[in-house]
């Protein structure tokens, strides 16, 4: 369904027109009574067609306000207009709108020009793709640092790139149209050539080192891939060729994964330092406040919330590398819901950092969810996708280093929903646009680790979805979010009544994990509200233990150094069998498959938050 704007400050025209619309089956998604108002509405909803009156009240009439969308936007426009003198028609031309309608007017009329409008608008569409690809294509060839060449099926050069000429001292004018055997040098039998056509006639790819003579006459060997060009009917009508020297190819190869890794490691090194020793500063500086006493309980749980606050930012940073470098897509944790729930929150967790730089600095910050439109819920990893926002909205504050202003955005269409979130900063430019999605890039170095854009990619191909960024330099940014709305789903939704701590009592538990620091503070935990715990550091006494003793719940880290947590499935086959929760800090390499087949109640990741498992035992045990 086609999504329409209109911009009329006559409030009766607008709600006719939009009824008018609605009953052609268009999607009106906003109308504006404002030129001004019209340019920041369509920044935010992207509309694929506006219907913009030209005479209305304020600075900007509709053609000036047509002017700015156009540039910014690139959106379509319809003028709907009383107005038919030569200077507003004059002027209307300017921007090249694509209909021009008088009113009063007639409902086929305006069907009409909408449809002749959105065709018009996909073909341009379109047409600039294939032209974009195409001058993508060329500038490859031309300015590869390979050599290539294209022949047709009887060996006669077609065309010729830079670096064929830089190599052979060919100029294109020297070449073209002349058979490749003129580069068959005394070294090369001509068998080698006829080889090649053959395979490559046979519709193969041919690979093999090719000596080919210079315009001087020596003779340079080539490694040489040929490959079959062909016709849309399926028929071969060329060969390309694609050459480098042999000698400096494989220690190119070498150079440039050296270079590479290194590369990669000093980012990862710089950006995650710098983070975990800002997070250490905070919890060693904490402990040792607290440690040399404290005047109140105010003081010591400021402290203690500094160091839990902390401890989370680096459990994040540890989430944030294994969301990007995990695959699989485990939906064992996603429910329905609300994006502007996680929205809102994202905004809250990032309140304090932007309030306090803004009273240092003495600069404002506003943030607008007057466009966050009701839109249904999806099925979603909220952890995950909280974290997209968190980022996003992080980026958005570090492009306005003078305060601004970040809008929100949500509407959705029949099968999508649609988040947005623009700045008012300084913009990107397009080498910066490309480089975004890219692991470990930032402009912010070494205060981030570059991981936020290319984990918030991560994130939407594992929702099915999608980001897009509209952006340039000088101007604002927009973040676009598109999420499935996967309807067909059954809903599934988190209890409304979250565990404020153990609600069972009276168990038998018993903690395996070979970190002894782990098991004190399950021991305590659990041993405080009344239940009798047993901890040992190693799998093979927990297997004996399990065998002579009955325990309620066995919790046991996943790997450890002696007898993985896997063997730990040993206790599904004792005569009464424990309910098992697994501790894992290893996430990323387990796949869907794999965490169904350890066959257990749960499984944790660390750090571990005890409110997360005390929810975890008592709907084991109560049934809620």
């Amino acid at each position: 369904m086609s999504r329409l704007m209109i911009v009329d400050d006559e409030a009766v025209i607008s709600m006719q027109l939009e009824d008018r619309l609605q009953s052609m089956e268009y999607d009106v998604v906003g109308t504006a009574s404002s030129a001004e108002e019209s340019v920041s509405m369509a920044r935010v909803l992207r509309p694929d067609l506006i219907l913009m009156d030209i005479v209305m009240q304020g600075k900007l009439d509709g053609i000036d306000a047509a002017k700015k969308i156009k540039a910014d936007m690139d959106i379509p426009i319809i003028f709907l207009t009383a107005y038919t003198d030569d200077r507003y028609i004059k002027r209307a031309m300017s921007v090249e709108p694509f209909g021009y309608i008088v009113k009063p007017f007639r409902e086929n009329e305006i069907r009409a020009n909408i449809e002749i409008a959105l065709y018009k608008r996909e073909l341009e569409r379109k047409q600039k793709q294939a032209e974009e690809k195409i001058r993508r294509l060329f500038f490859v060839i031309e300015h590869n640092p390979y050599m290539i060449m294209i022949m047709d099926i009887k060996g006669n050069i077609e065309f010729v790139n830079n670096k064929f000429s830089q190599i052979t001292n060919y100029a294109p004018g020297e070449i073209i149209g002349k058979n490749i055997l003129l580069l068959q040098s005394d070294e090369e039998s001509s068998e080698v050539f006829k080889e090649m056509k053959g395979k490559v006639l046979s519709d193969e790819e041919w690979r093999g080192e090719l000596c080919v003579r210079k315009k001087d006459g020596t003779p340079g060997l080539k490694y040489t891939v040929a490959l079959p060009v062909k016709d849309i009917k399926g028929d071969i009508i060329s060969f390309v060729l694609v050459k480098e020297e042999i000698a400096k190819r494989k220690n190119r190869e070498e150079q440039l994964l050296k270079s590479e890794k290194l590369n990669i490691m000093r980012t990862i090194t710089a950006g995650v330092a710098h983070e975990f020793n800002n997070i250490l500063a905070v919890v060693q500086g904490s402990a040792e406040l607290l440690e040399g006493g404290f005047e109140d309980e105010t003081e010591l749980k400021n402290g203690l919330h500094d160091i839990l606050n902390s401890s989370e930012k680096g459990a994040g940073i540890v989430r944030n590398m294994i969301t990007f470098t995990s695959s699989d897509r485990d939906v064992s944790d996603y429910i329905f819901l609300d994006l502007k729930q996680l929205i809102i929150q994202a905004i809250d967790s990032t309140v304090p950092g932007w309030r306090n730089i803004a009273h240092t600095g003495e600069i404002k910050y506003e943030i607008d969810k007057n466009s966050m439109k009701g839109i249904p819920d999806v099925f979603c990893d909220p952890l995950e996708l909280g974290d997209v926002f968190t980022n996003i909205i992080n980026n958005a504050l570090d492009a306005m280093p003078d305060g601004g202003c970040i809008s929100f955005g949500t509407w959705s269409s029949e099968d999508t929903v649609f988040v947005s979130i623009s700045d008012t900063g300084k913009g990107m430019s397009e080498e910066v646009k490309r480089k975004i999605f890219d692991p470990f890039f930032t402009t912010r170095r070494p205060q981030r680790t570059g991981l936020g854009m290319s984990i918030a990619y991560s994130v939407m191909e594992r929702h099915d979805g999608r980001i897009e960024v509209e952006s340039e330099l000088g101007k604002a940014t927009t973040i676009t979010l598109c999420i499935p709305a996967n309807k067909g789903i059954k809903q599934q939704k988190l209890s409304s009544r979250p565990a404020r701590g153990l609600m069972v009592k009276g168990l038998n538990i018993l903690v395996v994990d070979d970190k002894k620091e782990i098991c004190n503070i399950l021991d305590k935990f659990f041993s405080d509200v009344g239940h009798t715990v047993k901890t040992v550091n190693n799998g093979t006494e927990a297997i004996e233990l399990a065998k002579r003793e009955d325990y309620d719940l066995v919790l046991c880290d996943l790997l450890m150094i002696d007898v993985t947590g896997y063997a730990i499935k040993a206790l599904n086959d004792l005569d009464k069998v424990p309910k098992i929760g697994m501790l894992t800090d290893c996430d990323v390499n387990l796949t869907s498959a794999e965490k169904n087949a350890l066959t257990v109640d749960f499984i944790i990741n660390k750090p571990l938050k005890l409110l997360e498992l005390a929810n975890h035992v008592n709907a084991l045990f109560n049934d809620i």
